[in-house]
């Protein structure tokens, strides 16, 4: 008795092999058409006797499958067996959106829609256990990531800035391979980005608020507990001089430690000042501002700069 056969289409042969090979890597007893029907068996047959000798029916969900008809009488046949034994008989694997309708559309299917194939993997594996695990996989971290450590360098030319974040950090939430990041600068001059990281990319964001969003895009899925160094760089241009005397930036994610680096070509600034300002008007915890004497460049090192606060550092 094997413990699953699986039940596609042939436009979905490659997930169809791909589930079937996860399923025996895991130590399940599986037929597949693909694998197991030889040039020459009566197929009818083949079919038949598979479907017997199968503990369940693992159907490969798709609009495909919906429509061909060998793979409804297949559905069919296990879906009565499920009838009378009041056991579990079909486990559809969802592997794009579809419209449920009649008989399928009562019964839970697996979802590996827009999944990595990690999720999907595991999404899988869960899903076809008659014995699901009772644990959780922890509180939820409200976070996706905590930076251990992020350097800022701010290069201050006349008609340009040119600013250098380099992060180290610790992943909190696996699953993914981007990191969202954003940048506010005026809406009449430009920002060129460049990633300085071997195997991070740039990609850009259509959203539509005053910053430029982006993702930092990683050559790899990010697993939870994992360290990670990235270093982009941004010139953004000030043609048309409106820019004043001033950074800032908003803490909206943990950070162990935040380092200010100020490159100033300007012989005439002889102070800087600093000074962390409540991002809510209703905080009153904002401090003074602190006067510095100025050395280009110019380090602000800041321990565990407190979330929804601004650091400011103009002259």
């Amino acid at each position: 008795m094997k413990d699953f056969f699986v039940s596609y289409t042939g436009s979905d042969l490659n997930y169809a092999t791909w589930v079937a090979e996860t399923l025996e890597k895991n130590n399940y007893k599986v037929t597949i058409q693909a694998w197991d029907f030889k040039p020459g068996d009566n197929f009818v047959s083949k079919i038949n006797e598979a479907l017997l000798e199968c503990k369940k029916l693992i159907v490969i969900l798709s609009q495909s499958y919906l429509k061909s008809k060998w793979c409804e009488a297949e559905w069919t046949s296990k879906l009565s067996e499920q009838i009378k034994l009041n056991e579990r008989r079909i486990i559809p694997i969802r592997i794009e959106p579809v419209d449920l309708q009649g008989l399928l559309s009562p019964i839970v299917y697996i979802d590996i829609v827009d999944k990595s194939e990690s999720e999907a993997e595991q999404e899988i594996l869960s899903g076809v256990s008659d014995v699901v695990e009772r644990k959780s996989t922890g509180y939820p971290s409200y976070y996706n990531l905590q930076h251990l450590e992020i350097d800022v360098d701010y290069y201050v030319y006349e008609t340009s800035i040119t600013y250098i974040k380099s992060c180290k950090s610790k992943v909190l939430v696996g699953g993914k391979n981007k990191i969202h990041n954003r940048i506010t600068w005026f809406p009449n001059e430009k920002i060129t980005l460049s990633s300085m990281t071997d195997g991070v990319s740039i990609e850009y964001l259509d959203l539509r608020d005053t910053n430029l969003n982006y993702n930092v895009v990683f050559d790899h899925e990010l697993k939870k507990g994992e360290e990670i160094e990235f270093r982009i760089k941004a010139i953004l241009s000030n043609d048309k001089k409106q820019f004043e005397n001033f950074f800032s930036t908003e803490i909206i994610t943990p950070i162990e430690q935040l380092n200010i680096h100020l490159n100033i070509f300007d012989e005439a600034v002889k102070k800087v000042y600093t000074q962390k300002l409540s991002s809510s008007p209703m905080n009153i915890r904002s401090e003074e501002p602190k006067e510095h004497k100025f050395y280009s460049p110019y380090h602000w090192r800041i321990p565990n700069p407190e979330l929804n606060f601004e650091y400011k550092i103009y002259w």
